[in-house]
């Protein structure tokens, strides 16, 4: 029996880690009833397949095989929940079902959704992947579950890239998941874009578990919905396990975009990097919020935080909250966080220039992000990204000399 969303005690702004997130599409989205079909094929227009990845399509948490492309040797199948078995997805079950208010829609993901895309890679293998997530339904009809659990083994190498798009401008209501595990010396480079229509609502949460040695880099960018909140939940498990975590936002209009990013160094001389760069315009609302936790055994252990955002509207929010929890003296932890507005001087520079100052304000807004977006290795998908956010910051002709190639 699947659990009912009103079962579970859901976030509120009350609670700390939700204080910033737009928490009223939750409210209004029909959460017990899971989108059933969707729209035809004809209506969804998806971005070329990246070269080398095989291509997974779900439309409203469903999977369509007809706009997908699968290689003949793929580590990744269809399973039903609770059908693999493997003792990580056990171990992660097992936190979601017990854990804290940050797990909440994890719990609503795991009781309704049916269907979990697992990517199993054995040890040494490597792959490529695109997941894509298509939003057609309006949330008045259901909200949908995708969720995704990828295990990486020894030694293995997984890029996977995960786009979140919506076909046409409907209000969809989306709650993903994704649960990862790495073993020893795995390495899993994952790139998200999340680009749904402006009246979208799209909430997520990402547990991964990161074994001796092994290295996690994600790199996410939030640049479409109404409201938008990732909560990103890692363990640095074994000895010298890494973190790469980067994001960036550009939040218009009146959308509000938050991440909640909490990684946990259990392991001795664990590693994490933590970069942000968000951009809020008109009366956008931005919230990033970066807790390190460094327990008693992980001795060695070295963190470094990066969190900045810009406010180039009158009405624009931000908050950016870098937090450290240690319980050891061994440890090296750099944190840093700054909102503020464009540079006057470099402004004042460009002006002397003779660059007219709408095209100088813009190439200013372009340089802060894309101290974040020239971190996704994937060129074809970086060229998509930045193109994407030239539109959103209302200034292609002035970027067009900037846009990369893949």
């Amino acid at each position: 029996m699947g659990v009912s969303a009103s079962m579970v005690t859901m976030p509120t702004n009350r609670d700390e880690n939700w204080r910033y997130a737009n928490l009223r599409p939750l409210a209004k989205a029909k959460a017990d009833a899971v989108v059933a079909g969707f729209a035809p094929r004809t209506a969804i227009a998806l971005p070329p397949v990246l070269p080398g990845y095989e291509r997974w399509v779900f439309v409203d948490g469903q999977f369509d095989a007809a706009l997908s492309a699968r290689t003949p040797d793929t580590c990744a199948a269809l399973l039903d929940v609770g059908e693999a078995g493997d003792a990580f997805a056990v171990l992660l079950d097992s936190e979601i079902a017990t854990g804290g208010i940050d797990f909440a829609l994890a719990r609503v993901n795991a009781g309704r959704g049916s269907r979990v895309l697992h990517i199993d890679a054995a040890d040494g293998a490597q792959a490529r992947i695109e997941i894509t997530f298509v939003a057609t339904a309006a949330a008045a009809t259901g909200t949908s579950y995708p969720r995704v659990q990828i295990h990486a083994g020894r030694n293995a190498h997984l890029r996977i890239v995960e786009r979140h798009i919506s076909a046409g401008a409907t209000d969809s209501s989306v709650n993903a998941a994704f649960d990862l595990a790495l073993r020893a010396d795995a390495v899993i480079d994952h790139c998200r874009l999340q680009n749904c229509a402006d009246n979208a609502s799209c909430f997520d949460t990402l547990l991964a578990h990161v074994g001796e040695r092994a290295t996690y880099r994600f790199r996410t960018v939030t640049l479409g919905g109404l409201s938008s909140r990732s909560t990103i939940l890692v363990k640095l498990a074994g000895r010298a396990a890494r973190c790469d975590l980067t994001a960036a936002s550009i939040a218009n209009g009146i959308q509000t975009h938050d991440v909640y990013a909490e990684i946990e160094h259990a392991g001795a001389e664990s590693v994490t990097r933590e970069l942000y760069r968000g951009i809020a315009t008109d009366r956008g609302k931005l919230g990033f919020n970066g807790m390190m936790k460094v327990n008693e055994a992980a001795q060695g252990a070295d963190s470094e935080q990066s969190l900045k955002t810009l406010l180039t509207g009158a009405g624009a929010e931000a908050a950016v909250r870098p937090q450290l929890e240690i319980h050891t003296d061994r440890v090296r932890a750099k944190h840093g966080a700054t909102t503020g507005k464009l540079d006057d001087q470099m402004l004042f520079y460009l002006l002397s220039r003779g660059i007219d100052r709408r095209t100088a304000q813009t190439l200013l807004q372009w340089a802060f992000i894309e101290d974040a977006v020239s971190r996704i290795e994937v060129p074809a998908l970086r060229a998509e990204i930045e193109a994407l956010i030239a539109v959103q910051l209302n200034e292609v002709s002035a970027l067009d000399g900037l846009l990369g190639k893949p």
